[in-house]
Order: C-alpha cells, then sequence, then structure tokens
C-alpha cells in the first residue's frame, strides 16, 4: 500500500514551504524516521522526515523557489509508477487565477508609467514595431522606448514616428531600467504579515525618555567583574520583562474576538538577518538572571542567522523587543508582530544636557517607543507599562537584585 508524505506545517504561520534539497532519489528505501528532506519554511530551514518504511518512487520536482502549500503530496512511498504525483497534489492553483497572475506580471515587467499622460517605458526586448519602423528610428535618432504605438496590441507603426516630436520626448530616469528579484520564502511572509499588522491591528504610540546615566554605571561595573559581558540589549530585555509583570494586564493579545490571558513573561528579540528579521523568544524572562538571559540570546541569535531555529523557539511571546540603536537611530516605531498586543521600539542612548535636581547637567538618554493594540489595550494600561519601565530604567539597581547570577558588585 503507497504512503504519501505531505508538506509539513513546521509553525502555526506556515500555509506554504520550499524544498530546498531532496536527501533522497527515486528507488532509494528508506524507514520511518529517516531524514528525507530540508523544508525552507517562513522563518527557518527545518528536516522532513520519512513516515513509513518503503522504496520512494515518487518525488515533487524542485523548482527554485517554488511554494508548495501546507498537506500537499511532495513524495510517495510504494506507489504507483505509473501515476503522476502532480495528480496527487491536494492544493492545486485555479487556472484562471494562474492565468490572471501571469497575465499581471507580464504587463508589470512590461511597462513602467512615467507620467500622468500615460507614456510608458518597455523593455528593449519586447518593443512592438516593424523592421520599417526600427531601420527609420535608427536614421532619425528616434528611441522607440519613448513612443506609445498606435497599431495593434500596442505596436508602433510608421504614422507613430511621422508625428513624433523629438524635443518633447519625455526624460527618461535611467533609475526606470531595472531588474526583477525574486523574494525568499521569508520576505514573501514578512510582507503578507506587516501588511496584515497594519490593516488589522488598531496601533497607537507612546513614547517615553528616559534618563539612563545610571544604567550606564550599572552596566560598566557589572562588566568590570562579571564572567559574562551584559549589554545593554540584555538590561532592556530584563528591564521589560520585570515592568510586564509589574502590570500584568499588559501581558495578553486579541484572537479571534477573545482575550488570551499568558502565564509567562516570554520576551522576543528582534534579530536581523539575510532574508529579513526574526524574533526567537527567550522564556520566562522575570525568572531568569542577566547571565542567563545574555546567554540565550546570543544563541538564539547564532541559530537565527543559520537558520536553525525551531517553531517553539520564535513562535508566541509575550512582547518584542526591537532595538536600532547601534545603527544610530534615536527614535522609531516598530510594527506589533501578531498575536502579541505590543512591542518596545528602542533608539541609540544619546549624550546631553539634561535637568537633574532643577540644575543642569550633561547626561545620557534614551527614547523608547511602544507600539500597542487598541483592541486589548488601553492607554492608560500602556502608559503604565512604560512608566514602570522607564522607572527601573532610571533606577537600574532593581535589575541586579533580580537577577542572582550576578556577581558581587
Amino acid at each position: 500500500m503507497s504512503s504519501k508524505i505531505l508538506m509539513p506545517a513546521l509553525s502555526p504561520t506556515m500555509t506554504e514551504g520550499v524544498i530546498n534539497k531532496w536527501l533522497v532519489k527515486v528507488g532509494d528505501i528508506v524507514k520511518a524516521g529517516d531524514i528525507i528532506a530540508e523544508i525552507e519554511t517562513d522563518k527557518a530551514t527545518m528536516e522532513v522526515e520519512a513516515v513509513d518504511e518503503g522504496k520512494i518512487t515518487h518525488l515533487l520536482e524542485k523548482k527554485a523557489g517554488s511554494q508548495v502549500p501546507v498537506n500537499s503530496v511532495i513524495a510517495i512511498i510504494d506507489g504507483d509508477k505509473n501515476e503522476s504525483i502532480q495528480n496527487l497534489i491536494i492544493e492545486k492553483e485555479k487556472p484562471k487565477e494562474k492565468n490572471k497572475k501571469t497575465e499581471e506580471d507580464l504587463n508589470l515587467d512590461k511597462n513602467i508609467q512615467v507620467n500622468e499622460n500615460s507614456i510608458h517605458v518597455k523593455s528593449d526586448d519586447r518593443i512592438k514595431a516593424s523592421p520599417l519602423v526600427k531601420k527609420i528610428s535608427k536614421e532619425k535618432n528616434i528611441d522607440l522606448i519613448t513612443i506609445n504605438g498606435s497599431g495593434p496590441d500596442g505596436r508602433i507603426i510608421k504614422r507613430d514616428l511621422e508625428t513624433y516630436d523629438n524635443t518633447k520626448a519625455p526624460t527618461q530616469d535611467i533609475n526606470l531600467r531595472h531588474e526583477v528579484i525574486q523574494p525568499s520564502t521569508m520576505r514573501k511572509v514578512i510582507a503578507k504579515r506587516t501588511l496584515e499588522a497594519k490593516q488589522q491591528i488598531p496601533h497607537f504610540y507612546l513614547t517615553i525618555e528616559s534618563n539612563v546615566s545610571k544604567l550606564i554605571e550599572l552596566r560598566k561595573k557589572i562588566n568590570e567583574k562579571n564572567s559574562v559581558k551584559i549589554s545593554f540589549n540584555d538590561l532592556i530585555v530584563k528591564a521589560l520583562a520585570m515592568a510586564m509583570k509589574k502590570n500584568p494586564k499588559t501581558n495578553v493579545y486579541w484572537q479571534n474576538d477573545q482575550i488570551y490571558k499568558l502565564n509567562d513573561i516570554d520576551v522576543s528579540v528582534a534579530v536581523a538577518i539575510d532574508e529579513g528579521l526574526i524574533t526567537p523568544i527567550v522564556k520566562k524572562v522575570n525568572s531568569k538572571g542577566l547571565n542567563e538571559i545574555s546567554n540565550e540570546i546570543k544563541e538564539l541569535a547564532k541559530l537565527a542567522k543559520t537558520n536553525s531555529l525551531k517553531p517553539e523557539q520564535y513562535t508566541g511571546g509575550s512582547i518584542t523587543v526591537s532595538n536600532l540603536g547601534m545603527f544610530g537611530i534615536s527614535e522609531f516605531a516598530a510594527i506589533i508582530s501578531p498575536p502579541q498586543a505590543s512591542i518596545l521600539a528602542v533608539g541609540k542612548i544619546i549624550q546631553k544636557p539634561i535637568v537633574v535636581n532643577e540644575s543642569i547637567e550633561i547626561g545620557h538618554t534614551l527614547k523608547s517607543t511602544l507600539s500597542a493594540d487598541h483592541r486589548v489595550l488601553d492607554g492608560a494600561v500602556a502608559g503604565k507599562l512604560l512608566k514602570d519601565f522607564n522607572d527601573i530604567m532610571e533606577d537600574p539597581f532593581k535589575i541586579w537584585i533580580q537577577s542572582t547570577d550576578m556577581e558581587v558588585i
């Protein structure tokens, strides 16, 4: 009896995947648990195992970048060799939709609008013109790209050249010459999810400026004696978890018209990789010390950059920290990553004059912007979270006290 191997759903958000590499070939004998392929998901590259024992009789042809829907057949064990695997794929694209998409893509590649008079720039290899027209255009130094043809299907005819005024030809921007880059699976998912997040989640934003002079001193003292080098991001993650513990109403998310309250405080940390952005999660941050948090963030970042994260390491989370301070960004607002209800965007530390006890001193400030989902968080609730975070950042000794794995300073 034949056995079908399906494209697995390797994470709750996965709807399709790409077969990066087959590790078996037709005719190979496999047993349950054998690794047969590498699949690129929306977040990472994962391995797919055989579920039964037998001979591989069919493999879905691997085309670069081609998307395969979840639960579609990708391989068959002990199947009928006379039957094509294409006939066994569960989810097929509707021919009409596929043709429509192809036509739209063709039109997009063909023409780019350059002004309100609907003049189009066409790619050189798709200009529709007769040999006579091309000959005349060369003799008169006329660029056919700038002409809209009046013949059938936009074909440029002799009459178009006779009415052409070379002095009124539209100025071409060399930037309109372009190449089409096929986005990766991760980039497509990022594009889809961020669009959905901005369209479906009612964002509101709160910004606070913290005096982090004491935080800088604390980090310096810690790193003088500590075996693990603590970063400002480690301190921020711990401070945010402490603030969220004081505000349990913020450890929630909205889904299917219901509010879900989380028991643990899991903080996602945005990590930039070549293909885009991924947010691995530090679990139960409120019960961990700085050393443990720092080591875990470093390890998760390493796994993220090698596409080795497991779904449970990047799925869920209470809140995300996105820090662009290392790029010189002083302030920004981030897009919430569903199903979370908030994300904290952190800028760089700036040295400037500040008022302390009614006198001006040179200090260090840091701006943090909280993006919140108004369906589940009101302004006062989100504002209290940000205020408590600010208080901890300005009096960071509390962070050290709650980190039992730290050296005495």
